[in-house]
């Protein structure tokens, strides 16, 4: 028996939750949409829209078709919903809507795993844990926007170097060198980590959002035994409830340093044989 549990929530009330997740008993898909920066995405849907078309399309080619890989079925799902915009969208445009990825399946007695950029799945084994992600965002964001990091909050001068981190990193998107999101391309499938494990092996799974994981990866809060042991414990409310206490702490994010003071946050969590570390 698998015992599957979820939570999401929006980074900011006055704004939609851009992240999107579905649950099975099999499977499951982690969405985190990208913000839309200044420029003209070419699109009259919006991220939302995108985000939700697309988590449908990739979970019905997940559980529909067994015999595919996840990164076929990723590709597949990504072109689905280019189709889906119709002719008044130019989905040529490098700010088109477009989301990270997580996605995860159990078929013939075992565990496949999919992450494109900076969602990431974390494995826990009998006797360690395997996390994987995509952290060529991370470098990149972390190599743009060092200098603008350094900067009072709130001033101009921070808010102009911002911009040109941004812009910076938005001509990375989607190249060599820098790092790749789901978009209208279906080829950009090809750039996700994939792996599988025995499910006989498995006692959890967690996938997340890069606003949930930020409860290891940026604020530090514990490291990823502990986020596991919290999710066993408090369930994914609770690691989402110690994370926006955390980035409340520091609204000027002078701690931690970070685009978004609070950003949207999901976690699925799965595990087999009873609550994990009872």
């Amino acid at each position: 028996m698998v015992e599957i549990e979820l939570a999401t929530e929006a980074g900011a009330a006055d704004r939609e939750n851009e992240d999107f997740a579905l649950v099975t008993p099999d499977a499951f898909v982690v969405l985190d949409g990208v913000t839309p920066g200044p420029n003209d995405p070419g699109c009259t849907h919006g991220v939302v829209w995108y985000v939700r078309q697309l988590g449908v399309r990739l979970l019905t080619e997940i559980i529909g078709s067994p015999g595919s890989g996840l990164d076929d079925c990723l590709a597949a799902a990504v072109q689905g919903t280019a189709g889906a915009h119709g002719g008044g969208c130019d989905l040529t445009v490098r700010a088109t809507p477009q989301a990270t990825v997580a996605a995860g399946r159990v078929v013939d007695g075992h565990f496949e795993y999919l992450v494109l950029a900076d969602c990431t799945v974390v494995l826990e084994l009998p006797d360690r844990l395997e996390v994987v992600t995509d952290d060529r965002v991370a470098r990149t964001v972390r190599r743009m926007r060092k200098a603008a990091a350094a900067l009072p909050e709130g001033t101009a001068e921070r808010a102009r170097a911002e911009a040109r981190s941004a812009a910076a990193v938005e001509g990375l998107r989607n190249r060599r060198g820098g790092f790749w999101t789901a978009a209208a391309d279906p080829a950009v499938a090809g750039e996700a980590v994939t792996g599988s494990v025995a499910v006989a092996q498995l006692r959890a799974v967690a996938a997340m959002s890069d606003g949930a994981s930020r409860y290891v990866d940026l604020l530090r809060l514990g490291d990823w035994p502990d986020a596991m042991r919290l999710l066993a414990s408090d369930g994914p409310g609770g690691l989402l409830a110690r994370v926006r206490t955390a980035e409340a702490s520091d609204p000027g994010r002078r701690r931690w340093q970070r685009g978004k003071v609070s950003d949207d946050a999901t976690v699925v969590h799965a595990f087999w044989g009873g609550r994990p570390h009872d």
